[in-house]
């Protein structure tokens, strides 16, 4: 089974991307734990400590090749995404949480890298993700011609094909991008 390097980074789309570490640890609690964006998300403590832990867990289940936690930057951390319970052939996709101040765009990119690393890097065929009902991310997930997998009253769970995947992300690359260089130009001419 394919795994991505310890110290795996990568540039693409205007961002950077690595892997978490400790000191990403407060990052992580202040996103996790703000009421704006944790209404779709498993509930975190607001302890640094026991995210710091959480890490060191995680770690170990990076070594191994099962899960990978991405911090995407433009100079300063912008968001994270999982992808996880990798097996020889499928991945997961979830904890996609960007700051409130982050680049305009940076969001989507941030997912669509991480989709790219689990079908380009690690060579996998199938990948799932799941969105909360009330969750107004099903039609960005519903471009990509995904396959409702499942339901229960909290979530839809679905199955996305790399064909699928590699033919709806275009239009979402492109607007996200054109939307960061307004954004940063915008921000430049502020400075």
């Amino acid at each position: 089974m394919e795994k991505l390097p310890e110290n795996f980074t990568l540039e693409r789309y205007g961002l950077q991307v690595r892997l978490v570490n400790e000191e990403d640890a407060e990052f992580i609690v202040s996103l996790r734990t703000d009421p704006r964006l944790s209404r779709y998300i498993h509930e975190t403590s607001s302890d640094i400590e026991q995210q710091k832990q959480w890490i060191r867990n995680y770690k170990l289940r990076e070594a191994k090749g099962l899960d990978y936690y991405f911090l995407f930057s433009i100079g300063n951390p912008q968001g994270l995404a999982r992808i996880y319970n990798i097996t020889e052939d499928t991945f997961t996709q979830g904890s996609w949480i960007f700051s409130p101040e982050a680049v305009l765009g940076a969001s989507v990119l941030g997912n669509i890298i991480s989709s790219e690393i689990g079908f380009e890097f690690l060579g996998k065929k199938i990948e799932y993700t799941d969105a909360r009902r009330d969750n107004n991310t099903h039609r960005y997930v519903k471009s990509f011609s995904p396959e409702v997998i499942n339901t229960d009253e909290e979530n839809i769970y679905y199955k996305i094909l790399p064909e699928n995947f590699n033919q709806g992300k275009q239009k979402h690359i492109e607007r996200a991008m054109k939307a960061m260089q307004i954004a940063q130009k915008e921000l430049k001419g502020r400075k």
